[in-house]
């Protein structure tokens, strides 16, 4: 019997990809939000040790924009990034099994990861709007801090960055956002198919009575 298809592999692979990286980033700001406030004088401190003049500045200005748009949030995103966690790992697993299945049957692995990657996707799209928020504020803060930017060229419209600063940081958080989710959103269907469903079938043949 033929291995699995190239299609099905590389989707596999990428869920693997996509979701290790994923619900690591996830974990990590779980474990950070759920101690908030250590976390902000922890980041505030390093920031102080490292940095002087207009850049410790501007570095704080920033983080306490970062901390303060994230402090109404922090609660409910810690269990959000726990959920993000949870999905990551289950997509993370059922894509291995069904590369390597270890004598467990593949189709029960594709309905497993067809419905993670969805409910990881609706996850992710839920964090992704709240980061938008969150880079909006800070984007208007570096806009509102420019003068303290080093190295910026004397010659700069700093009037018109300011203006467009806010709304690209936000629009690049929403770009990232539609890359995760959707990947994981068109994941999560092409599992579900009918084609795949009977690929999967094929190599897991008749099941025993």
């Amino acid at each position: 019997m033929k291995g699995l298809p190239g299609g099905i592999r590389f989707a596999a692979m990428v869920g693997m990809v996509f979701s290790a990286f994923t619900g690591w980033s996830a974990l990590q700001e779980a474990f950070s939000l759920a101690r908030f406030f250590e976390s902000r004088s922890r980041l505030l401190e390093q920031g102080e040790s490292t940095l002087t003049g207009p850049t410790l500045e501007l570095y704080r200005r920033v983080m306490e924009t970062y901390f303060a748009a994230l402090e109404p949030m922090h609660e409910p995103r810690v269990v959000l990034m726990a959920m993000l966690t949870v999905t990551c790992s289950f997509v993370f697993v059922a894509s291995g099994r069904l590369l390597r299945p270890y004598g467990l049957r593949r189709d029960g692995m594709r309905r497993v990861l067809g419905r993670a990657a969805i409910l990881t996707a609706v996850l992710r799209t839920i964090d992704g709007a709240q980061l938008a928020a969150v880079a909006r504020q800070v984007g208007s803060t570096l806009a509102a801090s420019l003068d303290l930017v080093p190295n910026l060229p004397p010659d700069a419209n700093t009037a018109e960055m300011g203006q467009t600063l806010p709304g690209v940081i936000a629009g690049g958080a929403m770009l990232f956002t539609l890359l995760v989710a959707g990947t994981f959103a068109i994941l999560g269907q092409y599992f579900r198919s009918e084609g795949v469903r009977l690929a999967v079938a094929v190599q897991d043949g008749p099941q025993e009575e």
